[in-house]
């Protein structure tokens, strides 16, 4: 893990080879490197990287999640959001590990990866390795399939070897709340039509990851306000060299578009945890 304890302690096997998929990973990614590269510098560095893993071979794994063509020769930063999802995820399937652990895997994700992901997962490790998976997506749950599952209330993790259970998503899927008639107080309950239920799940993901992806948007304004300052120093040392002054202009201009796009995206996120508190 990458925060301390709190309390207790933490005991690895020697054998332990932990491979970590976060939802933010994508979001983490160096937007001038290559796509490729990124992929097989990750699997080649570390205590238990691979150093004959060619680029050939990220290549084909980049390829195996939609990543053709010319895709892998690409900067991150001329990728799209699920492009990007789709090198961390190439990032992380290159390396060989006998414990995956999965945060909210299929955030950024198109329905197409998902599937793929989910088919993998199910048929991964055998008897010789392990999968977890903290995730509200329903149908990607269901479709890996688990032999236990792990439920957080009141600061405890409690684990039980069962399958997956309707009750498991009466907290966070609307699906298991019934959508005509009426509620146990009598009122009536209103109808949503698929698109309406589909936009209020799509919230209620939202709003349970709003919290991490909050945090992280803080850390990367402080960054660009950071880059801004900067270019203003910068700018007032180049004297009369037009060309400087405009190319760090156009540098101050994208991070100024930035932190706009990321204050937009954390104000979004703040109405839509407030539209499910409500509810």
């Amino acid at each position: 893990g990458k925060l301390p304890l709190i309390q207790g302690k933490r005991v690895e096997n020697e054998n332990l080879r932990l491979g970590v998929f976060t939802q933010d990973l994508a979001q983490e990614l160096d937007v001038n490197s290559r796509a490729m590269d990124l992929v097989t510098e990750y699997a080649r560095e570390g205590k238990h990287g691979d150093i004959t893993i060619s680029n050939q071979d990220a290549r084909g794994v980049m390829g195996r999640l939609g990543l053709s063509d010319e895709k892998p020769l690409r900067k991150i930063g001329e990728l799209s959001g699920g492009e990007k999802a789709r090198v961390a995820l190439s990032m992380f399937a290159l390396k060989a590990s006998n414990l995956l652990l999965l945060d909210e895997p299929s955030n950024h994700l198109d329905q197409e990866c998902i599937e793929a992901l989910g088919d993998s997962l199910s048929n991964w490790g055998g008897n010789d390795g392990s999968v977890v998976v903290v995730s509200h997506d329903r149908a990607f749950c269901e479709q890996v399939g688990f032999t236990h599952v792990g439920t957080v209330k009141d600061g405890k993790l409690t684990i039980e070897e069962r399958g997956l259970q309707e009750r498991d998503w009466e907290r966070y899927d609307i699906s298991s709340t019934p959508l005509t008639g009426a509620s146990e107080s009598g009122e009536a309950v209103i109808e949503l039509t698929p698109e309406e239920k589909a936009e209020q799940d799509r919230k209620r993901k939202l709003a349970f990851n709003a919290p991490k992806r909050i945090q992280k948007i803080e850390e990367l304004i402080e960054k660009s306000e950071a880059k801004i300052v900067e270019y203003d120093d910068e700018m007032m040392t180049v004297g009369n060299d037009v060309e400087k002054l405009m190319a760090l202009t156009d540098k101050k201009t994208k991070e100024e578009e930035t932190v706009v796009s990321l204050m937009e995206e954390w104000e979004e996120l703040e109405d839509v945890i407030a539209e499910m508190a409500s509810l």
